[in-house]
């Protein structure tokens, strides 16, 4: 790892930014595969109407958005050959702690985002745009105002910088992220019904939280843990009934309604 470490350091920017744009584009392209491959799970429940295919918009913020993660990973890689972000290259116990640290803070960090964005003032200039697709399309996580995609990346500079991480659980924090919001982002639960009921998914966050988010953007602002909503009180009181299968999912007309 550190050969490769020393290699990365030494790219020339030009070389660096071609590395870092066919990064995002297969992770764009990971969350599609995988997005396509839960919606063909037969015993995923579908909780959103399917709307067929992604608007050209869709396709148009998504390829932004792969742009815009280019440069926030260039400037991150920028940041780091300056030694202003430092990364353990070692293979030890610390990459799962230092994984679950970068989950909380990130959780608690895109709370906080995630609520601001909502507010009266902030949502017309943003996130409504987000909110104007119905969740039934694995690109619909990627699809974003460009404001929030560079609000998001330098949030997570910002992290990096502040502290120093294991390489592999940025690696690790990559793929649970990508993971977490393809399946928030599908308008269906794959997950079965005896997971759902368990004490883990009490606190992890199950794709249904995240789509009746879209339902009632007032609830359920968190990504990957239900923690912060509990806390603060924005968790839907429907959602235990819900996750657990004790109620019906959100109904498809209530989701139109919300689009305006």
């Amino acid at each position: 790892m550190h050969e490769v470490a020393a290699y990365l350091r030494d790219l020339p920017m030009w070389a660096a930014a071609l590395l870092f744009i066919a990064e995002n584009a297969l992770i764009l392209l990971a969350g599609v595969g995988l997005g396509t491959a839960v919606l063909r799970l037969s015993r995923a429940v579908r909780l959103m109407p399917d709307t067929g295919r992604a608007e050209l918009l869709q396709l148009w913020l998504a390829a932004g958005a792969v742009v815009l993660n280019t440069a926030v990973t260039l400037a991150g890689w920028k940041l780091w050959t300056l030694g202003m972000i430092e990364l353990d290259l070692d293979t030890t116990w610390w990459i799962a702690a230092d994984l679950l640290v970068l989950l909380l803070i990130m959780d608690f960090a895109s709370y906080v985002g995630h609520a601001l964005a909502h507010l009266p003032l902030l949502y017309p200039l943003g996130h409504r745009l987000h909110h104007r697709f119905v969740d039934a399309r694995p690109i619909t996580l990627f699809a974003l105002h460009p404001g929030e995609v560079i609000a998001f990346g330098a949030l997570w500079l910002l992290v990096l910088a502040a502290g120093s991480f294991s390489v592999w659980a940025l690696a690790g924090y990559t793929v649970v992220n990508l993971v977490f919001g393809v399946f928030g982002h599908l308008g269906v639960e794959p997950l079965p019904v005896r997971w759902r009921r368990s004490r883990f998914f009490a606190i992890v966050a199950t794709p249904t939280m995240h789509t009746m988010h879209h339902v009632n953007p007032a609830r359920n602002l968190g990504f990957y843990t239900t923690l912060w909503d509990r806390l603060f009180r924005t968790l839907d009181d429907d959602y235990d009934r819900r996750r657990t299968g004790l109620a019906a999912s959100p109904r498809p007309a209530s989701v139109t309604s919300r689009l305006s």
